[in-house]
């Protein structure tokens, strides 16, 4: 009887186990959590960095959820006076995702969206999107957004006080 259940409990904790996402990686590096408000004040107010990597997030969907640790690592390589890091969480800020374009339906699979502001203007986003076409893009990884935003470049911009 105590090998049945035992069997029972392990079968139990490996099912909710493969049926749970890990949890979102917590740790921020160099970014900063921020609300729309403070966001829009950062990028308004010319005293802070040039530019601003944001990512926007919702903690419900899987694909957050995924690449949740690739952007703080980037923000421990690549921050510095120029470029800052920042991440806006569209589960408990809802009504920014229109302000910046993105959409939060499910079928338009825009989450996580990243997008680099210059002097409060958005110079590129990541994934980005023709709503004419059907969109893919590859998965969030390190390398690919380092190559899509030229982080390498702004840091040796930055080093060689560009």
């Amino acid at each position: 009887m105590d090998y049945h259940l035992a069997l029972w409990y392990m079968v139990v904790f490996s099912v909710i186990y493969l049926v749970t996402q890990p949890p979102a990686f917590e740790k921020l590096g160099m970014s900063s959590r921020l609300t729309p408000l403070q966001l829009e004040t950062l990028l308004t107010e010319g005293n802070t960095s040039r530019f601003w990597l944001v990512e926007f997030r919702a903690l419900c969907s899987s694909a957050c959820i995924h690449a949740s640790r690739c952007f703080p690592e980037l923000s421990v390589i690549y921050s510095n006076k120029n470029l800052s890091f920042g991440i806006v969480d569209l589960g408990l800020f809802p009504n920014a995702a229109e302000k910046f374009g993105i959409s939060l339906s499910g079928g338009m699979n825009q989450l996580p969206t990243y997008i680099l502001f210059e002097n409060a203007t958005e110079v590129t986003r990541f994934p980005e999107w023709d709503y004419e076409a059907k969109a893919s893009h590859p998965p969030v990884t390190k390398r690919v957004l380092s190559r899509h935003f030229e982080l390498d470049r702004h840091l040796l911009e930055y080093v060689n006080g560009k």
